[in-house]
Order: C-alpha cells, then structure tokens, then sequence
C-alpha cells in the first residue's frame, strides 16, 4: 500500500564503479510493490535537497519484508544516499507508479532488453515473469559501454534465463549497441512476432531505438520504463510529464505524468523525441 514509511537501512554497498546496492527493511513496500514501480527517498535529514530523489526498486523479498535499490552515484542526491550508514531511519514514500504488465497468455516469448543501471527494475521483472510463467521463456539482453558497465549479468543468470550482453566497445559478448543485438534476436524469431512480448529500460536514446525496432519487426507488444527528471512523484508538480499519443485530442496527443501514469509505457505510445 501506498505510503510514507520509515524504513532502516540495512546495508548497502558498492557493487561496481559508480555503482551501489542498497537494502532496506520496509515491510509494507515489500509486501505491496510489483515490478517497475519505484519509491521516493529522502536522501537528508534536513531539507536540503528538497526534493527527495526516485529509485527504482531492484528486488522485493516480501518474506523478510525488505526490498533493494541499485543506483548509479551522479549527483548531489545520490551521493547523500549513498553516506547513509546501516542502521539509519529513511523517510521513504512507495510503491509509486504503474509497473510492468506481464502478459495473460502462457507459452509467450519474453525479451527484457536493459541499458546500463536500466538494469535495476528489469531484474525485478525477471523475478516476477519467472514466478508467474517460468524462467524457460525468458530472454535478457543486457547492454553496457564497456564489460564492467554490464549490471546485474550474474544476478540475471542465476534466474536461469537465457542472457546474451552487448558491448558499446566490443569488450566483451556482442560488440556493438544492445539495440543491434536486439535487432538479431527478433529477426531469429521471424514469423512469432505476435507471440513476443519486449520490455525494456535504460537510456532514453537506447528505448526509442528500442522503440523503432519493435515498430518496423511489427512486435506489438513493446514496453518501456521512462526515466523523466522527476519532483514530487506524486503527480502533482507536472514537471515529469511525457507526450504521449491520444487519437482522441485535436492535436493528438497529450501529457502524461512518468510519475503516476507511468513510469511504464506502451513504446508504440510515447512520442520520441
């Protein structure tokens, strides 16, 4: 249930460059927060920053009543997060959002194509595709610049699905953007293109090829976690807000807010630009 929550923090740690795991005790976002929703932190104690910073939730272990969030150090919010030591009180607010739909028909193909630390709410995904239908029918594409900008390869692995990683320098798997190996893997399936189903999270240049290669392989079925600058994270402030297609408007197409109608949308929906 939604919520403002004071969670501990348990642990976290670095898991690579730039790169931090964090794990927190927050039994009703545990119980209650489905794959590609995100929480809002307060990364202070005082109010400076503001604004609290979004993160996508990484795992739920309902059981324990914790839950985790992967995040890439970059800015002033999470280099605050990431000093807070175990044991430490966080006002967190979640689950937030609209997460990934899953799908009702079994025997479906499903493709998560993850970019660099788009990588945190796709292994989430993974979780949640493998409970409800199997790991046998799932297929990551994991992409990074270099071999240590690959997130979560081990993680993805020990799911059991079929995983194949892309390289940006050709350092390591397929040399090239993930989107080319995106490219192959559906053209290896041609003629089920009804039958797969592609989600998929990282840059936002990275989706809207993502994006395009769906639309031309006719893969009707493509979604995408936007990752919009976000404020309030409650739908309030508008300042997240995304053009997405709307037949029924005159110019056809309104705002939608990442933070409420999303952050997960219909790829063939957004309009990218």
């Amino acid at each position: 249930m939604k919520g403002i929550y004071d969670c501990e923090l348990i642990e976290q740690s670095e898991v690579s460059e730039g790169v931090w795991l964090a794990r927190l005790m927050g039994p009703q976002i545990a119980r209650s927060v489905t794959a590609g929703q995100f929480v809002n932190v307060q990364v202070s104690k005082c109010t400076d920053p503001l604004l609290r910073r979004p993160f996508s939730v990484h795992a739920a272990y309902p059981d324990e009543g914790a839950f985790s969030l992967l995040y890439v150090v970059i800015g002033r919010g999470t280099r605050l997060f990431q000093r807070i030591c175990a044991g430490e009180k966080i006002s967190v607010v979640g689950p937030l959002g609209t997460g990934f739909d899953l799908g009702d028909q079994p025997h479906t193909e499903h493709i998560v194509v993850a970019g660099g630390c788009g990588a945190a709410p796709l292994h989430f995904l993974c979780d949640a595709l493998c409970e409800k239908w199997g790991c046998e029918h799932i297929t990551v594409l994991a992409g990074g610049r270099s071999k240590e900008a690959v997130l979560c390869e081990d993680e993805f692995r020990s799911h059991g699905v079929d995983i194949e990683v892309a390289t940006d320098d050709a350092s390591y798997g397929y040399g090239g953007f993930v989107t080319g190996l995106l490219s192959e893997v559906i053209g290896q399936r041609k003629g089920n293109e009804s039958n797969i189903r592609i989600y998929s999270c990282g840059p936002h240049a990275m989706m809207r090829e993502v994006a395009r290669i769906c639309h031309e392989s006719k893969v009707a079925n493509c979604q995408v976690s936007l990752e919009n600058n976000m404020a309030c994270g409650i739908g309030v402030c508008t300042g997240c807000v995304q053009k997405i297609k709307a037949p029924h408007t005159q110019q056809g197409w309104e705002y939608k807010r990442v933070c409420k109608d999303g952050p997960v949308f219909n790829a063939e929906d957004v309009i990218w630009e």
